[in-house]
């Protein structure tokens, strides 16, 4: 396995230039990218998500290669989420650095 594939800019960085920090944060990088496999950790994620959301009428339904779909309960709430997109993209970022996007849909009735 190649660092590399996981997005690590690391070509050029002696060891010597490596700190214990930079360390934690490519381990912390390539966790949160294996974390988001196709099966996804989605108790993980749906918590995540309910904190930064502050919404517990949407649900983490599906996690594949780095996207995330979310089904909110009605059409108004869909809408709201929908003018948060970036800023829940970002902070669940922080925590699970693989996803990539993020997809709202209204549940089925």
């Amino acid at each position: 396995m190649c660092l590399k594939n996981w997005g690590l800019p690391i070509y050029g960085i002696t060891h010597e230039a490596l700190s214990m920090e930079s360390i934690k944060d490519i381990v912390h990088h390539v966790i949160g990218k294996m974390s988001l496999g196709d099966a996804g950790n989605y108790q993980q994620i749906q918590e995540a998500w309910e904190r930064i959301s502050k919404d517990t009428h949407s649900k983490v339904v599906a996690v594949k290669k780095g996207d995330i779909t979310i089904n909110a309960d009605n059409s108004m709430r869909l809408y709201k989420l929908n003018l948060n997109r970036e800023r829940f993209l970002k902070e669940l970022q922080k925590e699970f650095p693989g996803i990539n996007k993020i997809y709202f849909r209204a549940k089925a009735a």
